[in-house]
């Protein structure tokens, strides 16, 4: 329930407007209308439960909140005998609802049976589906994001990443070329170029780190932190890399220092995993 557009359509109602912006209002789109008590712990735990489902769903519906402790008389005519209580209404009439506590699952599916969720933005499904390490899914967000929007470069970026995770350097380089130098994500997108080198030395990550613990070298570090930063987790790469230039700095002619030394611009200069990498680099080099 963040921001004014969230609050444009989640309010708390009294008696005296009730009819206005429950009943009236609910001719041009649903009013969800949740009765509820201090005193009702049910009724403090249902209530961020369809405000997250209001925010979702974007004006879809409406959430109105009635505190019957101040409405008495609302709670007399609609007789209700237990808190909380949802009712949705529409056309100006109580069309269905549930008594008690419902989790997010159950209320999600009370409400999809009378109001159509809006449809879901490709680049946020895209960003959440990346996060969950879900390429698949992820590739076919951006490339609908793509559809909608064919100078959308955030989505070229993120599919250059996708790319990259896959060991497709040529793929991920062609999604890059379409990231114009004006554009806001052509300095992180020239930066993720550098990635490429590494992608000679990536393999497969959990039998890198079998190697790591079994062994505790150089090469089988530099091959897990080439493997982590292929799959575009830098900073993970980056514990990697440095514990590559404590065991051997001659390794590939200081090939760990200048891994860790590459990654400082992609993670971000300023951010603290890097601020801390610069001393750990320092203390290992002199």
């Amino acid at each position: 329930m963040q921001g004014e557009n969230a609050q444009s359509f989640i309010f708390d109602v009294t008696e005296a407007d009730f009819e206005a912006r429950v009943l009236d209002r609910s001719v041009t789109v649903p009013v969800l209308v949740l009765f509820w008590s201090r005193q009702s712990q049910s009724s403090l735990q249902l209530m961020p439960v369809l405000e997250k489902l209001a925010s979702e769903f974007k004006g879809a519906f409406e959430f109105a909140k009635v505190d019957v402790e101040a409405c008495p008389r609302l709670a007399m005519m609609l007789r209700l005998r237990s808190l909380p209580t949802t009712y949705l209404f529409k056309e100006g009439q109580p069309l269905d609802g549930f008594v008690g506590m419902q989790d997010e699952k159950q209320a999600r599916g009370f409400l999809s049976s009378y109001v159509t969720p809006p449809e879901a933005d490709p680049l946020e499904s895209g960003r959440a589906a990346f996060a969950a390490g879900d390429l698949d899914l992820a590739e076919r967000c951006f490339t609908d994001a793509l559809t909608d929007n064919p100078d959308q470069h955030e989505a070229h970026l993120a599919l250059a990443r996708i790319a990259l995770s896959r060991g497709d350097t040529e793929l991920a380089d062609a999604w890059i070329k379409k990231i114009p130098e004006e554009d806001a994500q052509y300095a992180a997108a020239q930066r993720l170029k550098e990635v490429f080198a590494f992608s000679a030395f990536a393999g497969d990550e959990l039998e890198l780190r079998k190697r790591v613990a079994d062994e505790d070298s150089a090469d089988a570090y530099y091959r897990l932190g080439a493997t982590l930063a292929c799959k575009g987790r830098f900073e993970e790469a980056l514990e990697a890399f440095l514990a590559v230039v404590a065991r051997d700095r001659s390794y590939r002619e200081d090939a760990g220092r200048k891994a860790v030394v590459s990654l400082f611009d992609l993670i971000g200069s300023a951010e603290p995993v890097v601020v801390q990498a610069r001393r750990r680099l320092a203390s290992y080099l002199f």
